[in-house]
């Protein structure tokens, strides 16, 4: 077989496309399983032993991965919030490659979200036992996020509901 041209170098170049290494190497990996598990096929419909004939072809494979070691999968870093509570949890959904988020929360733009939309609080109680968060404002909220009073002069009013 006769060695490329430069001409068929320079449309190569030309036509590559990146890629990300993780992505490449799980379908490096991919392949090279399909092509075991096709193997083993191909050996229990001869009746040869699939290891042999795995042996005799592996030889063949040009995929660099016989031990492909695959990254730790990441969670999705996004807070969301809780109807019954005003505490922010992590998304927790497994992200795309590359990306630190999960493809519902790929899209929403930075000015929605931002990891310093939360600020430290203060917990105190009332004379009933009932506990008030107070935030930098010193606007005192219920478990739920409600405003239900204010903190003057570490005094805590509360407010009149019906």
């Amino acid at each position: 077989m006769s060695s490329p041209s430069a001409n068929e170098f320079a449309f190569a170049k030309a036509n590559a496309y990146p890629v990300v290494s993780e992505i490449w190497s799980t379908f490096e990996a991919t392949l090279l399983v399909q092509a075991k598990k096709l193997v083993e096929d191909i050996a229990a419909h001869q009746g040869r032993d699939s290891k042999e004939l795995w042996s005799q072809i592996k030889k063949q494979i040009r995929i660099p991965l016989a031990e492909a070691e695959f990254p730790e999968p990441t969670l999705c870093s996004y807070s969301i919030g809780s109807q019954s509570s005003a505490v922010l949890q992590l998304c927790r959904a497994p992200c795309l490659l590359g990306f630190g988020t999960c493809p519902k929360h790929a899209n929403l733009a930075k000015a929605d979200h931002s990891d310093d939309t939360s600020e430290p609080v203060e917990a105190i109680k009332d004379m009933d036992g009932h506990t008030y968060y107070v935030d930098s404002k010193k606007i005192a909220r219920d478990k739920n996020g409600k405003p239900k009073g204010i903190v003057k002069e570490d005094v805590l009013y509360l407010f009149n509901t019906p």
